[in-house]
């Protein structure tokens, strides 16, 4: 009998240990949902963004009143198309794409080619990684991301990964320097000076399929803006973006209007997503 036992309660505690050992790091569950993203045929994001602004005159703060926007993403790959909606100064945007061509419609107005930052909103439009792929994560600048355990959300019972405190800050700053630029790429004189003061990041991952469900990013950021005369004005905005995910089939209806737009060069479109979006050696979100 005491053999028995002095062999069982090492094998009990080994038992006991193997669930910790098993238990997936936050970086390789990031990488199973992008992995489960990129096979997706389809994909429906939808980002509700809940933002506050301080404008900051001569020393004083003068709020803002808060706004949301709701910005909808639809991606069939199979068909090579992206939907997107969002509402852009009060003015409901559509914007639809096929292959490298796209057209696009603002507050109800006539389809057209898009042009501007719209054509930069167009070229990006259906990779959801542009980010991670013009600024990836490296060892200078990577969050520590820790997994904070399980919840259940909806019927899906999840892993729930996010950043340590504001170690995401360095990331977000480069990826916001760059963001501007892209923007304002025409007009650098007037492109603000954008400076992250709080960033995280929260994630919620399908313990059954890895499949990405939602996911929630807070910021706080203190943009500097060049006004006429040599002026500037310096803003802080605060901002809450919940991201949603699904996988299911959602079909994406082109008015005849915009087609016509999408017609016109109607040369061979490129791999939808682009090549390199599922390149290996793609950074990881």
């Amino acid at each position: 009998m005491k053999s028995s036992f002095r062999y069982t309660l090492p094998f009990c505690l080994v038992l006991a240990s193997l669930p910790a050992l098993a238990q997936p790091s936050p970086r390789a569950l990031l990488d199973k949902a992008r992995d489960f993203m990129e096979s997706a045929p389809t994909i429906r994001r939808v980002d509700t963004t809940e933002q506050s602004t301080v404008v900051i005159i001569d020393n004083r703060r003068v709020g803002q009143e808060p706004q949301t926007n709701v910005v909808t993403v639809d991606i069939d790959r199979a068909n090579r198309l992206a939907c997107q909606t969002a509402a852009i100064q009060g003015k409901r945007l559509v914007m639809y794409k096929q292959g490298e061509n796209a057209a696009m419609s603002l507050g109800g107005g006539p389809w057209e080619i898009p042009t501007g930052p719209f054509a930069n909103m167009a070229k990006d439009m259906g990779n959801l990684f542009v980010c991670e792929i013009e600024t990836p994560e490296s060892e200078k600048n990577a969050p520590t991301w820790k997994l904070t355990g399980t919840e259940r959300l909806g019927d899906q019972e999840a892993f729930v990964i996010e950043t340590e405190g504001n170690t995401a800050v360095p990331l977000a700053q480069e990826r916001m320097t760059k963001g501007m630029a892209k923007v304002f790429a025409g007009n650098s004189a007037q492109r603000p000076v954008a400076r992250v003061l709080e960033y995280s990041s929260k994630h919620w991952i399908s313990k059954s399929d890895y499949r990405h469900l939602q996911a929630v990013q807070t910021s706080k950021v203190q943009m500097t803006i060049a006004l006429p005369g040599g002026n500037k004005q310096l803003i802080e905005q605060s901002s809450k973006t919940t991201s949603r995910y699904s996988f299911e089939k959602v079909p994406i209806e082109i008015p005849e209007a915009a087609r016509q737009v999408l017609s016109p060069g109607n040369r061979p479109a490129p791999e939808f997503p682009p090549k390199d979006y599922l390149s290996e050696g793609t950074s990881k979100p």
